[in-house]
């Protein structure tokens, strides 16, 4: 698919977006002007302390929440110009959610979790031909039929993961995905979504406030008050703690810009 320009389309683009929520009888402006390409088969990590948009920007490159200014793409597809049944139809078939709740269906085994955006679709059979492969592939193989509780969270984000991508997405959006694992898990997380990255040409965005995390990207987009400070490869930083230090002090540099 190509975009209105005639060029052809990466997975995601943000342009110029802006975002405010009416709280009581104030304007809060969430996102400013924010823009951002991601190519396909990029690892992007959207970095921020707790309110600096992170969050209302994976849901507006989602479709989930709609920008007040500016516009977003998805495979070269304006999300402005959909319904809001055309958005949930774009979501089931190129947009891949991961959560970091889960949010699976305690009644339903992993295999039926996994499948259910493809029952949605009309796809079963295709989804089942390929289920077993990704199965294996995420680790799932001997846990298909297990209830989410009977699970590890590990498992779980897994069986989450596998949901996002049975529809072949163009992108899938992880929101602070090892939030509810511990450390060890939270990497072996991180671990399966650069593998996928890497050896599928996924196209992965993740939003967090942890270095541990982000540094396993492709490249870091920093957010402060719901504006881009900067970005930069993931890959000049051998560590988390490295990581964690260039970052504090690019959002120490902003504070002391504001203040001055």
């Amino acid at each position: 698919m190509r975009d209105s320009s005639g060029q052809p389309a990466s997975p995601l683009r943000v342009e110029h977006v802006t975002k405010r929520f009416r709280q009581g009888t104030t304007t809060i402006q969430a996102l400013r002007d924010i823009s951002l390409t991601v190519a396909r088969g990029e690892f992007v990590a959207v970095m921020g302390a707790s309110g600096s948009g992170k969050s209302t920007l994976l849901h507006v490159m989602a479709g989930l929440t709609r920008p007040d200014e500016g516009r977003v793409l998805v495979d070269g597809q304006d999300l402005s110009a959909l319904s809001d049944f055309q958005l949930t139809l774009l979501r089931r078939r190129r947009i891949g959610l991961v959560f970091q709740t889960f949010n699976l269906i305690p009644t339903l085994s992993a295999q039926d979790n996994i499948l259910l955006p493809a029952m949605a679709e009309g796809r079963e059979r295709l989804a089942r031909s390929q289920l077993d492969e990704l199965l294996t592939r995420l680790g799932l193989a001997e846990r298909r039929r297990h209830l989410p509780d009977t699970m590890s969270g590990g498992e779980q984000q897994r069986v989450a993961i596998a949901r996002a991508m049975i529809c072949d997405p163009a992108i899938i959006l992880a929101d602070e995905p090892t939030g509810s694992l511990d450390s060890v898990t939270g990497q072996s997380i991180c671990r399966l979504l650069q593998e996928l990255c890497a050896e599928q040409g996924r196209t992965i965005v993740v939003v967090t406030h942890e270095p541990a995390v982000a540094v396993w990207a492709t490249r870091i987009v920093v957010l402060k008050d719901g504006q881009a400070l900067t970005e930069f490869p993931a890959g000049d930083f051998h560590d988390s703690q490295s990581l964690a230090n260039h970052y504090q002090d690019i959002v120490g540099a902003a504070a002391m810009e504001v203040r001055g």
